[in-house]
């Protein structure tokens, strides 16, 4: 393969006395004008993506929260499971110490067990009913703008 560089005769002397060539200046203000037009477009996806890590790091903030809210809820009722497993072991030991003791404990022990029973269980359902549920933000609520194929 052979290349051979051919320089037309009337620019190889005019360029060296100080002319400029008419195809350089030409280009000149098109080469400005598509260099700043690249640092705006470069400008701008920059602001974009620290748009889109704020929207990100703000999702992130609810899922925590909605993380921790889940995981308190499960020890909540894992606690709940415990008291109640003790509190049901606790009645049958009640009941097997009663079996073995006289008829005349067993009367009054069994009508103060039964208060204690209802009461209890009327705290649980007042606990229950008090307690304010929060519900969790759906992604739906909020409108995400730069969702919408129409702006991209």
């Amino acid at each position: 393969m052979h290349v051979e560089l051919v320089v037309p005769p009337n620019t190889s002397k005019s360029n060296s006395s100080g002319k400029s060539s008419t195809g350089n200046s030409r280009m000149f203000p098109v080469l400005v004008f598509l260099l700043v037009a690249c640092y705006g477009i470069m400008t701008l996806v920059v602001v974009e993506q620290g748009n889109v890590i704020q929207s990100q790091r703000n999702l992130i903030g609810q899922l925590m929260q909605d993380s921790s809210q889940l995981s308190a809820m499960k020890n909540q009722g894992l606690a709940q499971k415990a008291i109640e497993k003790k509190q049901a072991e606790a009645l049958r030991k009640g009941k097997a110490g009663r079996e073995n003791s006289s008829p005349k404990q067993v009367a009054p022990m069994q009508n103060g067990s039964r208060t204690e029973a209802r009461n209890e269980q009327g705290r649980k359902l007042l606990g229950r009913k008090s307690r304010i549920e929060k519900e969790p933000m759906q992604a739906d609520d909020k409108v995400d703008r730069r969702r919408f194929p129409s702006e991209i």
